[in-house]
């Protein structure tokens, strides 16, 4: 099992604009093979900060998605509304 950690920091007034992106790019992941369960997390104390964490059943089936059509195509959409690029990180349990 590995979870996903994606953070990124929007640039100001994007925030609805991004949420909707974020839904549709959830509802493309649930039927993703290995997606396990996925939130949404937005920082108190920054508003246009949001933390997005993903529990995969493998590294392999998180690679497949990361680098599928359906995941790039709302990838792209999300691009232009960051502030900075977003940060991917892999965790696996110890």
């Amino acid at each position: 099992m590995v979870r996903i950690l994606i953070e990124r920091r929007l640039a100001a007034g994007k925030e609805e604009a991004f949420r909707t992106l974020m839904r549709a790019m959830r509802r493309e992941a649930v039927h993703a093979e290995g997606y396990i369960s996925g939130e949404t997390l937005q920082d108190v104390a920054d508003p246009r900060h949001y933390f997005i964490i993903s529990t995969w059943r493998s590294r392999a089936e998180w690679d497949a998605w990361a680098e599928s059509a359906a995941r790039e195509a709302v990838r792209e959409s999300i691009q232009p509304l960051l502030a900075e690029p977003e940060r991917v990180t892999v965790l696996e349990p110890v």
